[in-house]
């Protein structure tokens, strides 16, 4: 969360003016997060889902960082977290529970669908690198895309970039600390708790926000924030000066800078609360990491993933009286309909497998792991039971069986996994017997003609392929470290094909990818995953045929009349009068 106000009051103290030639150290999430807002000053915000496409963030990206060298800087790391400590807990759960919120805040003004402005935009091809402002924006900023971090990792590894882009057994900013104080050089960064690590004599900090373009002298200009001579400039010990000053001011945020500088060269609150002063250093002196003998495994992960496997082997590492520690997974925030189950629900089975798969060939097993996803309040979140072992290759079997059935009906392999989810939707609501599919519902619309794409029930359906999508993704990471055996081996050969997140179809594109599915011969398909569901093939066929005419209808009724019966006409629809709320 930082320092209240400690890079505002430590400006006056900056080197100014152009950034000479020099090592640049990447702090890759912050980096994530300033290409996404440099990406949305091109884009008209009008709902939470106007968001830039996974490909034009990448690729803004990759350009940011090409400008870095033209103007004579070398990339010479890009550091991402793959592990965070337990500290951050209770801030990533709050931070969970206000977007949850804001979620439902924006759903119950909207309940009839979102803003149809949504896939207007001013120009997606270029990106300004270098506005002339980008700070000072203070309305309230939607969720980021749910895979903006991941997305913009997958377009620095296919990069030239990609031999120095490291996911870590630990925070970034840590590691790029590390890294400029044992070469020197620049870190840049979006975080001002990098200004109290300790960057040594040749160390500095630039934040993105601060970059500036001289263009006539292909010039970067920024405020340099050099740790030893600030420390030099304040008159305070470039060890430990630094940090009792930070300690006075996260202590107490009114003073001003000289007040803190003063109070650091008396240590005054380090005699008078040394415990709190050692709490408080401890996360930037010796930052918490998963033990170095797995911290490498994190390497080719998405940095959720890759935390999701190094607690878990934590665990498997640390004394025994620490064995009952609870597995958590942080999964991405989807825009989901907040009156409708989570859309991570339909995608559960792929995930439990690969939760299951993780723990292959550990001693120490875990019977449940605890999902974070959409939150109201504090809870323990959603619990996932992990499969017997004797129940994982039967689950692989099943999954690769159908893969099979659609990669045999289905060539493109951007529809592969949409049919997938559809399908999942499907054997989920059958096995709770509980109302209609939503993704047959959404299918019968759109081959109708009557889909609404800015509803929410649409962006329900979109939300579960997108959960469809992940789990695969980290099914297939997981099954990458592990020993390659049985049916493991031919899931790996099956999810090859798996898209990497710039290639991933889009809110926008959607309605389109629906209809390509109907053509590409997709229900032939969700009939022969569904033929041990009797009652759904009918709907199912339904979809794939034209509507019956007023007059047909008109007839079939006058018949069924004259033969006594009474008759009601039944709606184009087959789900209109059956549709019902899945909570």
């Amino acid at each position: 969360m930082g320092i209240p106000h400690l890079k505002r009051n430590l400006e006056p103290y900056a080197e100014r003016g152009a950034i000479a030639p020099c090592n640049v150290v990447v702090d890759g999430p912050a980096l994530a997060y300033h290409v996404l807002s440099l990406a949305s000053r091109t884009t008209i915000k009008t709902s939470p889902f106007e968001q830039p496409p996974y490909e034009l963030l990448g690729r803004t990206a990759i350009q940011w960082l090409e400008k870095m060298e033209e103007c004579g800087l070398t990339i010479a790391h890009i550091y991402f977290d793959g592990y965070l400590p337990t500290s951050k807990r209770p801030e990533r759960m709050q931070r969970l529970i206000r977007s949850t919120k804001e979620l439902f805040k924006y759903h119950s003004t909207t309940v009839t669908g979102v803003s149809r402005e949504r896939s207007r935009r001013k120009g997606e091809k270029k990106v300004d690198l270098f506005p002339a402002s980008i700070g000072g924006e203070t309305r309230s900023k939607p969720p980021p895309p749910a895979f903006l971090v991941p997305a913009v990792l997958d377009a620095l590894r296919g990069s030239k970039y990609g031999p120095i882009t490291e996911v870590m057994g630990g925070e970034a900013d840590g590691y790029c600390a590390v890294h400029v104080r044992k070469s020197g050089g620049l870190v840049l960064t979006s975080d001002s708790d990098l200004l109290v690590h300790d960057l040594g004599e040749n160390g500095g900090v630039i934040f993105f926000t601060d970059i500036d373009l001289d263009s006539e002298n292909s010039k970067l200009v920024a405020p340099q924030f050099r740790h030893a001579e600030i420390c030099r400039k304040l008159s305070i010990k470039p060890d430990v000066g630094f940090s009792y000053m930070a300690f006075e001011i996260s202590a107490d945020p009114h003073l001003t800078l000289e007040q803190a500088a003063e109070r650091s060269r008396r240590g005054e609150a380090v005699m008078y609360s040394r415990e709190e002063y050692d709490s408080f250093i401890k996360t930037y002196l010796l930052p918490e990491t998963a033990p170095k003998t797995v911290a490498t495994c994190g390497l080719q992960l998405d940095p959720r993933i890759s935390e999701l496997v190094l607690r878990y082997l934590q665990i498997t590492t640390t004394a025994s009286k620490e064995k009952d520690a609870s597995l958590e997974m942080f999964l991405p925030f989807l825009l989901d309909c907040p009156s409708r189950t989570s859309a991570w629900e339909v995608s559960k089975p792929i995930r439990k497998l690969a939760y299951s798969l993780l723990q292959s060939g550990q001693k120490t097993s875990l019977k449940t792991v605890s999902e974070m996803r959409r939150l109201q309040t504090l809870s323990s979140g959603s619990q996932v039971d992990i499969l017997p072992s004797s129940k994982v290759e039967e689950e692989c079997s099943h999954l690769l069986s159908n893969i099979s059935k659609i990669k045999a009906h289905i060539t493109d392999p951007e529809l592969l996994w949409v049919v997938l989810s559809i399908y999942l939707d499907i054997d989920r609501t059958v096995e709770r017997a509980k109302g209609h599919p939503l993704s047959l519902e959404i299918l019968t619309q759109e081959a109708r003609g009557k889909l609404n794409e800015y509803s929410w029930d649409v962006l329900q359906v979109f939300a579960q392929v997108q959960a469809t999508f992940y789990s695969l993704r980290m099914l297939e990471q997981i099954l990458n470290l592990q020993e390659r055996k049985g049916n493991a081996v031919d899931v790996i050969t099956a999810l090859s094909d798996l898209p990497s997140l710039d290639k991933f179809l889009s809110l926008a594109d959607f309605t389109e990818t629906l209809q390509r599915l109907r053509e590409a011969g997709g229900l032939g398909c969700l009939i022969d995953l569904c033929s041990d569901m009797e009652d759904m093939i009918p709907h199912i066929e339904a979809i794939g045929k034209p509507p019956k005419s007023k007059k047909d209808r008109k007839r079939k009724a006058q018949s069924g009349a004259v033969e006594g019966h009474e008759v009601r006409a039944r709606p184009s629809n087959p789900f209109e009068l059956l549709n019902s709320r899945d909570d």
